[in-house]
């Protein structure tokens, strides 16, 4: 790669580095900077940082993993293997992991482990079903590397930290305003490993804050596809179709999210008010309630379920939210307003 000639990529190691030296006892800091090193090819230096990580943080899993890759950039094949096995022994349902040494073994010719743990990755993911099946390997229920699909197999590489600079690009350069460079990056991270969630729902954002909301829907939908548990993928399909006045498809994708995250006041506040939108006044009135049981100062909440009472006509409900949010804002001049017409 020549990311050291790339100005961006020279820009964020100085930020980096910086914040290192500022703060040299953050793991997460030691993690990046032992990235944005590796993927600029200074392999010795960035195993350094990876080693420190872990040594601030003996659980941080993310820097372990990358470790791995390092020693597998650098030729190290037992010692990646020695870090993916015992990852593996902790989350041995992990079936990233599990493809991993899957193509790790095939690419040191150990076709009967490689055949175990892709089977396994198989069994835990059906991202790798799909993905084996393509590959001509997953056929009739079975593990088959004959010559074509070993061929096939080895021709991978192990993308994962790379996949991970260029994520940190792209949003890099989605905050300085950058937005078209910025797709181009994020589009490069969900390309090196399109079996990672992440990467699709940041490209997902980028899409939705550009106003690309059939884009933004695509890409939402392939995160949901690989992780169906992320909660937030839901809420922000339901936010796009929102934008697109289509409150059947928001209001099904919103239950969905405060199904999965139920504790998330804001995820019952937006529920709420698409049941209001749809006048369904009595489920609006119970989401709206269930936000303030979570954030009792949630003000946008109790305006609006002060706004629903008077829509009704349920004029004593609505004064007494109208006056306990003047107990924290005594100053609103709008909730007075209100409070004063319908005193």
């Amino acid at each position: 790669m020549r990311t050291r000639r790339n100005p961006v990529y020279k820009r964020i190691l100085i930020e980096v580095e910086e914040e290192v030296r500022v703060h040299p006892r953050y793991a997460d800091l030691q993690h990046l900077l032992a990235l944005v090193l590796m993927v600029g090819g200074k392999m010795e230096k960035a195993e350094n940082h990876f080693l420190e990580a872990l040594h601030l943080n003996p659980r941080y899993r993310e820097a372990l993993v990358n470790l791995g890759f390092l020693n597998v950039e650098m030729g190290r094949w037992k010692e990646a293997e020695k870090i993916f096995i015992a990852d593996a022994k902790r989350h041995p349902r992990d079936a990233f992991l599990q493809h991993v040494l899957g193509i790790l073994y095939l690419k040191a010719g150990r076709l009967k482990e490689a055949a175990a743990r892709i089977y396994k990755a198989i069994q835990y993911h059906s991202y790798y079903r799909d993905h084996y099946k393509k590959k001509g390997v997953w056929r009739k229920g079975e593990v088959r590397l004959d010559q074509k699909a070993e061929r096939a197999l080895k021709k991978i590489r192990f993308t994962h930290p790379y996949a991970q600079f260029h994520n940190l690009i792209g949003l890099y350069l989605a905050r300085k305003g950058k937005f078209t460079q910025a797709l181009g990056e994020l589009r490069m991270a969900a390309g090196l490993k399109p079996d990672d969630f992440i990467f699709h729902a940041n490209l997902g954002m980028l899409y939705y804050y550009q106003g690309a909301y059939l884009k933004a829907i695509h890409q939402f939908r392939k995160a949901l596809k690989i992780d169906p548990l992320y909660g937030m993928g839901y809420a922000n399909l339901s936010y796009v179709y929102g934008l697109m006045c289509r409150t059947r498809e928001a209001l099904r994708y919103m239950k969905k999210a405060v199904q999965i995250n139920p504790q998330y006041a804001d995820l019952h506040y937006n529920l709420g008010l698409l049941y209001s939108d749809r006048k369904q006044y009595k489920d609006a009135a119970a989401e709206l309630k269930k936000a303030l049981r979570i954030n009792p100062n949630y003000l946008f909440a109790r305006i609006n379920l002060g706004v629903l009472y008077e829509d009704q006509n349920r004029w004593k409900e609505a004064r007494r939210e109208y006056r306990k949010i003047l107990q924290v804002t005594p100053d609103d001049d709008h909730v007075r307003k209100r409070l004063e017409r319908i005193s």
